[in-house]
């Protein structure tokens, strides 16, 4: 691991974990992350009690792990997850959290992304930004529009502000540096019109997107996907899920890391500052009771949002 990378693990351990001396660290790596897993793990416990557990990979974000790395994230006081798809909506860190554990989620990370890049942020400039936004998404009314061709518009009634602020520093926090967000649910069934997707989607064979694809959501499902081959690539991912529930607009969110940009990688694009997402499938930590393993976050440039007439983002400027 070169000393770049080391510098990188360190912010996660010390900044983004808030790890003390005596902590019990699990890091939880996967076939294709084990590199990621492997420099964690020798940052970690070369300062405190360290395990590191390695599974099969998950095929998609949101999967369950493996029985066993369950079991131990529970055990655990600080969990980083070094995977190649994420395990921030699945059950099993949603009870670890609840049994007091933190979470900091490292999905699909590079090399590179230790070496330099959005995780070597200002993260006191981050939690100013996320906690001025979470005061502004709450409320009864939500609509965004982008230049791309975004129409969409929601109920939020009854839903409270999802916070990520990069870091897991108290009991049962949850995390995944370097995204920084604010996000809220779509209230039930509430949610239509069309999305235009120009930014990013993380996934195999998306990433960036090329050719914006164009979504239709209606009572809160998408309808239809249309565009190009990446288009196709989203619609016959989604279709073999064989899972109804992978459709539902689960969550709106706001990227919120001043030093993001757009790469590819999920933990990078959904933080990327002057940006918006709409996360499909799994809304359990959004205030809803999907509970599909499926959560994919579909990425939007220069959006404008208006939560009950006021502007929360401007043409991808916070307002």
């Amino acid at each position: 691991m070169s000393e770049k990378a080391m510098k990188g693990c360190e912010i996660l351990l010390h900044t983004c974990g808030a790890v003390k001396k005596g902590e019990r660290v699990l890091v939880i790596t996967d076939d294709t992350s084990k590199e990621i897993g492997e420099a964690m793990y020798k940052c970690a416990s070369a300062f405190t009690d360290t395990t590191m557990v390695c599974m099969p990979d998950r095929s998609t974000h949101g999967e369950a792990p493996t029985d066993a790395v369950a079991a131990a994230m529970k055990e655990s006081d600080v969990m980083f997850s070094a995977t190649t798809f994420s395990l921030y909506n699945s059950s099993a860190r949603i009870e670890a959290c609840e049994a007091g554990s933190r979470f900091v989620n490292m999905a699909d990370y590079s090399m590179g992304m230790l070496e330099e890049g959005c995780l070597f942020t200002d993260w006191g400039e981050v939690r100013r930004l996320v906690d001025e936004t979470k005061t502004k998404i709450v409320g009864k009314e939500l609509s965004i529009t982008t230049p791309a061709g975004t129409d969409f518009r929601t109920s939020i009634v009854g839903r409270h502000a999802d916070v990520g602020y990069g870091v897991s520093r108290d009991k049962g926090e949850a995390s995944s540096p370097p995204d920084a967000e604010c996000a809220v649910g779509p209230a039930d069934d509430s949610a239509e019109g069309v999305l235009v997707i120009d930014g990013s989607i993380p996934l195999p064979g998306l990433g960036v997107i090329k050719e914006p694809i164009t979504i239709k959501v209606e009572k809160g499902y998408i309808t239809s996907i249309e565009g190009g081959k990446e288009a196709d690539i989203l619609r016959d991912t989604l279709a073999g899920f064989h899972d109804e529930r992978v459709y539902l607009a689960a969550e709106v969110g706001f990227g919120l890391n001043p030093a993001g940009t757009l790469s590819g990688r999920m933990l990078e694009d959904e933080g990327v500052l002057g940006t918006m997402h709409i996360g499909i499938g799994n809304n359990l930590s959004y205030g809803g009771t999907c509970d599909t393993p499926v959560h994919i976050d579909l990425i939007m440039k220069e959006p404008t949002c208006i939560v009950d007439g006021h502007y929360v983002i401007k043409d991808g400027k916070l307002q």
